[in-house]
């Protein structure tokens, strides 16, 4: 089984230096989706984009944020928070938010205690299901993770339970989203793809409501080949 040291090795004594350790007290991964949060019901309508005669989904009572810089449309979710924004409910096993979800991935940040992930020479250090050749440029939707919450991280996630391996990547790169793609029939929307992956400045972006956000991993480092199933 792989462990904590085995990954601190390969980090730097400046990146330890710059992570903060998180809290013992901490019981569920920040991601983890809690009692009382889910999606959030609203109505779709057709828009005017930005471009000259080009329409596209929107919320009949859209506000800024939902939409990211690159004018996607993001599915809207409730949360339950303490007054700080730690989350707070009972978390459901093995579901994610995927708000906070889409917050650690776009910052880089670890999905179990939300501070900085691992990051060496190397690159950041990601989990992926066992594979004989970690794929170049693949696509990912899980975040980075901290060396201190490895085998954590490793326990909540369903696609991890045959093993894993442990990647770095050098260049993690921002490449779209993952989410529900429609179209307008004339009298209303229908789902042509439930899970479209699309990158940014594709046409089709217009008519997706997205949940997850995509990143392209680029000049991978293998750290563990294969680690065996993590047992609680």
């Amino acid at each position: 089984m792989l462990t904590d040291s085995d990954l601190s090795s390969s980090t730097r004594p400046t990146d330890l230096a710059v992570h903060q350790a998180p809290p013992q007290h901490l019981t569920a991964p920040y991601i983890a989706l809690r009692t009382g949060e889910g999606p959030a019901t609203k109505e779709l309508r057709l828009e005017l984009r930005s471009a000259p005669n080009t329409w596209g989904l929107a919320f009949a009572d859209e506000t800024p944020d939902d939409r990211d810089s690159h004018d996607v449309l993001w599915r809207r979710y409730h949360h339950n928070r303490y007054h700080c924004g730690r989350p707070t409910g009972t978390p459901l096993a093995g579901q994610v938010h995927p708000d906070r979800l889409r917050e650690t991935m776009s910052r880089l940040t670890c999905p179990v205690c939300n501070h900085p992930a691992s990051q060496t020479s190397d690159g950041y250090l990601f989990l992926e299901p066992p594979r004989e050749d970690p794929v170049e440029e693949r696509l990912t939707t899980w975040p980075p993770v901290c060396t201190e919450h490895v085998i954590a991280y490793a326990c909540e996630r369903p696609d991890l339970r045959d093993g894993y391996t442990a990647i770095r990547s050098a260049d993690p790169t921002l490449y779209g989203v993952r989410g529900q793609l429609m179209r307008f029939t004339g009298t209303s929307f229908m789902t042509v793809a439930p899970e479209a992956e699309l990158p940014y400045g594709n046409a089709l972006m217009r008519w997706v409501v997205a949940d997850q956000l995509l990143r392209e991993l680029k000049r991978i480092t293998v750290v563990v080949e294969y680690a065996d199933p993590v047992t609680r």
